[in-house]
């Protein structure tokens, strides 16, 4: 099973996720996550979960 993390809208925090066995036959590209402490189930878009990281810059403004 693939794990990783996201924001658990029922625990109101960052969860350990884990995407069960697809019967859809989707494999690692399957958009169904299951946190492991409550069983929430999200629908995420695979490249959200595989994109490139991403840097967040604060700009200051005088």
């Amino acid at each position: 099973m693939t794990e990783t993390t996201f924001q658990c809208p029922t625990c109101r925090r960052l969860e350990l996720f884990e995407q069960p066995v697809c019967p859809d036959g989707h494999g690692a590209d399957c958009p169904d996550w299951m946190c492991v402490v409550c069983g929430t189930a999200l629908f995420v878009d695979p490249a959200f979960v595989l994109g490139p990281d991403v840097e967040i810059v604060t700009a200051h403004v005088a």
